[in-house]
């Protein structure tokens, strides 16, 4: 069995965010634990921004990896902010952090593109041609970006409301904002974000 290098440090980055502040562990601390090697660390990541980001796409992004996932938005969201609860002690810290590479600046872009290709998929599926991009484009980074800039302050603020409430505003407010744009299709296929309010 292969060992996986990634998921060791990962896992020594996390244990140590219990102890340790997150700003304050050091590539050093995290190869102490680890017994790794500088290059054996800079052979997988880049620094300490690039191995967060790695935990946050691996450990809490992990259904949203696959355009094709079987559930529907709202339940792959809720299974997203129930994950994002259970690392609430690495994230916390993991958003305060700024800086060019931080995650929070991640988490503001990283889903315009997934999501981008979501509702061109979806519209070509059900409407049966290629979307006006340029206005697709504008109202998929505005709900991208308020769903993410939402995301970061319910983390800030340590989850005042439960992970099914946050899926479920989320998922309704898309429904009316991307309504009009998506419902000129065929009606082969449900609305992305359902027909009518949670």
């Amino acid at each position: 069995m292969a060992i996986n290098i990634k998921q060791i440090v990962a896992d020594a980055l996390l244990e140590l965010c219990r102890t340790k502040e997150l700003k304050a562990i050091t590539i050093k601390d995290i190869r102490e634990k680890t017994g790794i090697s500088r290059q054996g660390f800079y052979n997988h990541f880049r620094d300490k921004d690039d191995l967060i980001h790695w935990i946050y796409y691996d450990r809490v992004m992990t259904n949203f990896h696959d355009l094709d996932a079987g559930k529907g938005y709202y339940e792959n969201l809720k299974d997203y902010f129930l994950r994002a609860e259970a690392y609430h002690f690495f994230l916390k810290p993991a958003v305060m952090m700024c800086g060019q590479n931080c995650l929070k600046s991640y988490m503001l872009e990283h889903p315009f593109e997934w999501d981008l290709q979501y509702h061109e998929k979806w519209y070509e599926k059900n409407a049966g041609e290629k979307p006006v991009m340029e206005e697709l484009r504008f109202f998929t980074k505005y709900h991208s970006m308020a769903s993410a800039g939402l995301t970061i302050e319910w983390i800030k603020e340590d989850m005042p409301v439960p992970p099914e409430i946050m899926a479920e505003r989320i998922t309704n407010l898309r429904r009316i904002g991307l309504g009009e744009l998506l419902k000129d299709t065929k009606d082969k296929e449900e609305h992305p974000y359902g027909t009518r309010l949670q």
